[in-house]
């Protein structure tokens, strides 16, 4: 289950149970920082924290502060700075030199069940949508936190519809949905896939023909597990499982016949990324005509994996899913130290109401 899912799930426990929790959330950073924008948690009435703002520097300042924020019932932003180096007098014990600001959202009652079917819905959207948040309060009625959600063009789909026209104060964050991978095959090297896979957070669907492969106990991690034949009639798969252009999807049923047949019910279905286990040369003749002049069509990742030498199948595994990974980020999957740029791609957005954290903050 990915960060945003596990916060969702700790509002919603919560509200069931009556409880007062603080929401925390990252809407800008500067400098060298562990977590970006984007990043929450959620810190219980009884000092648990579901997910992460940091990395792990920050929590228990934040938690030791939670009873206050919640007691006083005011949301509010603050900032640690620690881009002077004086980490030791600061007392959190930061390895990096950057600056974090966080939004402190202590909620309860009617609000905290509100927030949890908001975090439902975005957790829920299809494609990417863009989350604004209103981070200070000056010259506007709306209160800190306020937000809103985008669509793909701008339009407005929930929230306050000052937010998306104001210039400053309003954090903006890109919500990309939680990958949809269609695992078709069922065999040994499936099962890491798997289980990896969902340790990334994503979606999986598990389809074989076979039903001893094709089984919930085989596969108790994947969200959805289908036996069908797609050589005699690809049409159950698209009925069964969402083909489209949010789609990933991993060929690997090691059998000429049916890997064909998934590989182009994937193709038809325009699915956005399709990995073919096995050499280039096998999926040129499971492409067919469709590998025009001997060529791979641009969505076909053969074969699929990155390079690190994986010889087993939790090492296959590995590879496919950093290969997956780096494709949904746009990268190209190389080594770091490689990297002339800066490690992660962050914005900045200038958070003027910010409380910045003081010399005598301590653990």
């Amino acid at each position: 289950m990915r960060e945003l899912e596990c916060v969702q799930q700790a509002l919603a426990d919560a509200a069931g149970r009556g409880s007062s929790v603080l929401l925390v959330t990252v809407p800008s950073v500067e400098g060298s920082v562990y977590r970006g924008a984007g990043a929450r948690m959620v810190v219980m009435s009884d000092g648990e924290t579901i997910g992460g703002v940091s990395g792990g520097c920050l929590e228990a300042d934040i938690a030791a502060r939670a009873p206050d924020v919640i007691a006083e019932g005011h949301p509010r932003v603050i900032r640690y700075d620690t881009r002077a180096s004086d980490d030791a007098v600061l007392g959190l014990g930061l390895g990096c030199q950057g600056m974090i600001d966080l939004l402190l959202e202590p909620l309860s009652g009617d609000g905290l069940v509100q927030a949890a079917a908001f975090y439902g819905r975005l957790a829920a959207q299809r494609g990417p949508v863009t989350l604004l948040t209103l981070v200070a309060d000056e010259h506007t009625q709306l209160r800190i936190g306020a937000r809103a959600v985008l669509g793909q063009s701008g339009q407005l789909i929930e929230g306050d519809s000052q937010l998306p026209d104001m210039r400053s104060n309003v954090a903006r964050e890109l919500i990309r949905p939680a990958a949809d991978l269609v695992v078709c095959g069922g065999g040994a090297d499936a099962v890491p896939l798997v289980r990896l896979a969902k340790l990334m957070g994503w979606r999986v669907t598990v389809v074989d023909h076979r039903a001893a492969f094709a089984s919930a106990s085989r596969f108790p991690a994947a969200d959805l597990v289908v036996c069908l034949n797609a050589t005699q009639d690809a049409t159950p798969l698209q009925a069964s499982v969402t083909l489209d252009g949010q789609t990933i999807g991993v060929v690997m049923a090691h059998s000429a016949a049916y890997d064909r047949a998934y590989l182009h019910a994937l193709l038809d279905a325009a699915v956005s990324y399709i990995g073919v286990l096995g050499p280039k040369r096998r999926t040129l003749e499971l492409l067919g005509d469709r590998a025009t002049g001997g060529d791979i069509p641009p969505s076909v990742h053969s074969p699929v994996g990155l390079d690190i030498g994986a010889e087993s199948p939790d090492e296959i595994a590995l590879a496919i899913v950093a290969e997956i990974a780096a494709a949904i980020a746009g990268r190209a999957g190389g080594m770091l130290k490689e990297r002339s740029g800066p490690i992660h791609d962050r914005g900045h957005v200038n958070v003027s109401a910010a409380e910045t954290v003081r010399r005598e903050v301590s653990v």
